[in-house]
């Protein structure tokens, strides 16, 4: 009868073990699996009391992927849902009349902890300042008639697809 218990045990031990593994994965895998809708602003922004002015054209690349670059104009925002924590932004600023790359600054940024309260700076990456996310402009409350010189609200894309404000 001792060996009855001993074996049950160990049954009880290696199933708890097993199911710890399946709950550590889970974990890892909703960390490399989760979708951050990302706020990208091109107009003029003081961070850390240093005033950067919004870049006139320029063209971003996120994660080495040419193919889906996308070019920004002064006063641009733009929604992107990107898969995962870590990116690497890649800001070219480009000549309007030619295209040709005058400067190309590239950022690596991660994203964990990131809410939609806060919003990457295109001017802020250019003139490489060490922070790059500032706050987005409040939302009118609802039912509120927004002042002269409240922001312009920020709203949500829900298709999914790239989105130009």
């Amino acid at each position: 009868m001792a060996s009855g218990r001993s074996f049950s045990a160990r049954r009880m031990a290696a199933g708890a073990v097993l199911l710890a593994c399946l709950v550590a994965v889970a974990f890892l895998m909703y960390g490399i699996g989760k979708e951050y809708e990302v706020l990208i602003d091109n107009k003029s922004v003081s961070v850390g009391g240093r005033e950067y002015g919004a870049v006139p054209y320029c063209s971003l690349v996120i994660d080495h992927d040419e193919r889906k670059a996308v070019d920004m104009r002064e006063d641009d925002r733009i929604i992107i849902k990107m898969t995962g924590k870590t990116h690497t932004f890649v800001v070219k600023v480009l000549n309007e009349d030619d295209e040709s790359v005058i400067k190309t600054i590239e950022r690596r940024v991660e994203l964990d902890g990131y809410s939609g309260a806060l919003m990457l700076s295109i001017p802020a990456v250019s003139g490489e300042s060490p922070e790059i996310f500032v706050p987005t402009p409040r939302r009118p409350a609802e039912g509120r008639v927004p002042a002269e010189n409240d922001e312009e609200p920020v709203t949500d894309g829900t298709d999914g697809a790239l989105q130009s404000f």
